[in-house]
């Protein structure tokens, strides 16, 4: 989310929320932290996107699936209406609702009309109930992908022991590691809907993924940026029993 933030500008842009329980980052950045403590209470903030709290929430959102298409007519829409006005629009979706068939239609779409449209896949590995089937298995293999383990950190430490050229070096290959993992890393399924697939990305590191999405903001057509997450990350209970602290009741964090 500070990613996305930080590399769009969602006052012009489209920003669409799949089922909208990644939202609450997005509802502190978008003026309401100061009633963050309202979430979920009667007259205050709702769990989901919503059009009457923001401008930055353009859809009501709950049932899974429906982001890309959404994402895909705005797309259209803007194209008829103001032409001469691009704006970006971007789809996020998690990996437990990847899967709707309406997701696979709308991606379909996307390809044939080479649209210039980016789908974010939220990959955690969660949802309410256990994934199953071919495309879970899918982002698996994908996820253990040799470029996505990465180069070990020993080359980055004795590059930044060398004076003057030591940090330049470490970016450039900072930045070629990110090309060569968007190119060779295989996404068949996404590319065979006409789609570029770029990723795994870290999704907690978040220079890589603006370096990642600066690169997707100057591609031609359609862009599945893969990102993998971990539910409860940075809060050790979380993420060592996501299911628990998928909808928890108010608890103290010391005890």
């Amino acid at each position: 989310t500070l990613a996305l933030h930080t590399s769009f500008d969602f006052s012009r842009d489209r920003l669409i929320w799949d089922t909208g329980h990644q939202v609450y980052p997005h509802k502190m950045l978008t003026g309401r932290y100061h009633k963050f403590g309202t979430m979920r209470a009667k007259g205050g903030l709702m769990g989901y996107p919503n059009p009457a709290e923001s401008d930055y929430d353009l859809f009501m959102t709950g049932h899974a699936g429906s982001s890309v298409a959404t994402a895909l007519g705005l797309k259209c829409g803007d194209e008829l209406v103001r032409p001469d006005q691009q704006r970006h629009v971007v789809a996020v979706v998690g990996d437990g609702a990847f899967p709707c068939g309406v997701v696979f239609e709308a991606m379909n779409n996307a390809g044939g009309l080479k649209k210039n449209l980016t789908v974010i896949l939220n990959d955690n590995k969660m949802s309410i109930c256990p994934r199953v089937g071919g495309l879970s298995d899918s982002l698996d293999r994908l996820r253990m992908a040799p470029f996505y383990t990465g180069m070990k950190t020993e080359v980055q430490k004795i590059l930044n022991k060398v004076p003057v050229i030591g940090d330049p070096v470490e970016r450039f290959l900072s930045q070629l590691k990110d090309a060569i993992r968007a190119g060779l890393v295989g996404g068949m399924l996404f590319t065979n809907l006409g789609f570029r697939y770029i990723g795994p990305a870290d999704g907690h590191n978040i220079a890589q993924l603006q370096r990642y999405l600066a690169m997707v903001k100057k591609f031609e057509g359609p862009v599945l940026l893969h990102v993998v997450t971990e539910k409860g990350h940075g809060f050790k209970p979380a993420a060592e029993d996501p299911t628990s602290f998928h909808t928890p009741a108010p608890f103290s964090r010391e005890n």
